[in-house]
């Protein structure tokens, strides 16, 4: 499957019966900057972005990030998993072996409970091809 079928399959799919959707996705390297697929409304990380971004799933010390522009307090981080909140949007991220796999979400209507079991999911597979 091509790099961008899973933003289309996975991560974008509608998660309930009005057809709500993550507000965008992506896949990325671990370097955070580089982008493997993405949904049409996902704005790349600069560099500066990137780097403080990949950091931040280890050193504790960083309290938030920018993405895209936009501030997100970390409320969580252990090394893989990375959630980030700003008023009622927030995003999901999973690093694995090769790649971060992250999803943004507007709460309503998709939660961010939703948004971490699609991420994981993609993530979880992802893992198991290798990923």
């Amino acid at each position: 499957m091509a790099w961008e079928a899973y933003i289309t399959s996975n991560l974008m799919c509608p998660v309930d019966s009005e057809g709500h959707t993550l507000d965008s996705a992506a896949i990325l390297g671990l370097d955070g900057a580089s982008v493997w697929a993405s949904s049409s409304a996902f704005t790349p990380l600069s560099d500066e972005e990137a780097t403080k971004f990949v950091a931040a799933f280890e050193d504790m010390s960083i309290a938030s990030v920018l993405i895209g522009g936009v501030k997100y307090l970390k409320t969580q981080a252990d090394g893989t998993i990375f959630r980030g909140r700003k008023d009622k949007s927030g995003f999901v991220a999973r690093k694995g072996a090769q790649c971060i796999v992250i999803g943004f979400y507007t709460d309503p209507p998709v939660s961010a409970q939703t948004c971490n079991k699609i991420v994981e999911a993609l993530a979880d597979y992802l893992a198991d091809q290798g990923y």
